[in-house]
């Protein structure tokens, strides 16, 4: 949130050369100006689709059988036992290894605490085979990667980064509950992209049939704003989400919402709104022009580590982007470029990494050591442009908290000085360079 192809034969532009020659002290971050708005970016031949139907499929069913995305309506009514032990452990990403040097609230992890919660995975439960059963959020929720609400955090004074935080829930989003805390607050789940732990109170239990409607909806919408919701719903949806509904015949929308029914079970309500134009039957196709306008509609919204604070970080801003056209992307960066077609920059100099970048794609991931990028193109003066949520970077050795969506160059730096291009491993491709 934390392989191959070609020759290059490059002619450098005046702007691109000038980045060689020169790595400026300060980063301009955010570019500013006509190249920060989308429709500098928009292109008259635009809208044609990049991948078919069956290609942008494809994609998505090969990260499947990877295992680093899933496919929820497929999985079978039970799972073995030590399969499940070892989804809970890697969900903990290390943190159930060994009591690690973080703060709760201002002071430090105490062992105690540490075990206690460790504990509460109640692995020693789990039997030989465990039942699936299918449920759905109520409501936006957190996925933690130990079952508790407490934060662990890596400064006393932090309250943005924590380190529990995994990602969030949808409202309405499908998943499987596969197991209990031992205190029951926490239910461990498979999502579409994750494992992790979720407050039980904000999961519904379901039927196949429910379940279905909200998993594998036959007709939906596709938030295409950087979020949607309403305040007497008491719900928000990231962009990319699916909301199942049709058009009714007067042009309003008809959402189905998800409830808990009398029983405590999943249910539906239904909401009628206007069509204000923040949704999109079905999914968008993918094309250049659709990259861009999704890529600026959250321009400067605020980021969020693991979707804290109702944000996004820089992962699920590009995954989000990306499965509003269908194309689902795991959520963490490492595991995006292990889906993408790579191009590797690993040993290449300032100019070599500039030729390379300068035969893909607008809509191509640039993948540094934890953060991940969405590159532009070239502006008038010919300097490559990337748009990411970014938490941070540093000028002259001083860190900078930005935290939010920028459109910026690839010169701004890390804690040793380092511009971000010599800091490039890859260049993930989705679709294929023309």
């Amino acid at each position: 949130m934390p392989k191959r192809l070609c020759r290059w034969g490059v002619t450098l532009g005046a702007g691109l050369l000038s980045l060689l020659m020169v790595v400026p002290a300060h980063a301009a971050l955010p570019v500013e100006g006509a190249a920060a708005t989308a429709d500098y970016w928009l292109r008259a031949d635009g809208d044609r689709p990049l991948l078919s139907a069956q290609e942008t499929a494809a994609f998505t069913r090969a990260s499947t059988v990877r295992g680093i995305t899933h496919e929820l309506t497929a999985a079978g009514k039970s799972r073995l036992g030590h399969v499940l032990r070892a989804q809970i452990h890697a969900a903990a990403q290390g943190l159930d290894d060994a009591l690690p040097e973080l703060y709760a609230g201002d002071r430090l992890l105490r062992r105690e605490q540490w075990q206690n919660v460790c504990d509460n995975c109640a692995v020693d439960a789990i039997g030989g085979r465990v039942k699936v059963r299918p449920a759905a959020a109520l409501h936006r929720a957190d996925v933690r990667l130990l079952p508790t609400g407490e934060g662990w955090y890596e400064a006393p004074d932090d309250e943005r980064y924590d380190a529990l935080q995994g990602t969030v829930l949808d409202p309405g989003e499908a998943v499987l509950l596969l197991h209990y805390s031992t205190d029951g607050r926490f239910a461990f789940v498979e999502t579409r992209d994750y494992h992790g732990w979720v407050d039980a109170r904000a999961l519904a239990a379901a039927d196949r049939e429910t379940w279905r409607a909200f998993a594998a909806p036959k007709e939906f919408f596709t938030v295409t704003a950087a979020d949607f919701g309403r305040e007497e719903w008491g719900l928000l949806y990231q962009m990319g989400a699916k909301i199942p509904g049709r058009r009714a015949a007067d042009g309003t929308l008809r959402l189905l919402l998800p409830a808990r029914g009398a029983e405590g079970e999943l249910a539906v309500r239904e909401a009628r709104l206007p069509d204000d134009g923040r949704l999109r039957a079905g999914r968008l196709p993918l094309t250049r022009n659709n990259l861009i306008r999704l890529a600026f509609a959250p321009l400067s919204s605020e980021y969020g580590w693991g979707g804290e604070n109702n944000g996004m970080d820089c992962s699920s801003y590009v995954q989000n982007i990306y499965r509003a056209m269908g194309v689902e992307l795991p959520r963490d960066a490492d595991m995006q470029e292990r889906a993408c077609s790579l191009l590797p920059l690993v040993g290449l100099s300032v100019a070599e990494r500039y030729a390379r970048l300068a035969e893909v794609p607008p809509g191509a991931l640039l993948f540094r050591p934890g953060h991940v990028m969405l590159y532009l193109g070239r502006d008038m003066g010919d300097t490559p442009l990337v748009i990411h949520d970014i938490s941070s970077y540093y000028e002259d050795g001083e860190k900078k908290y930005i935290r939010q969506v920028v459109v910026s160059t690839l010169a701004f730096q890390n804690e040793s000085g380092t511009a971000a291009i010599d800091t490039l491993t890859a260049i993930g491709l989705i679709a294929p360079a023309p």
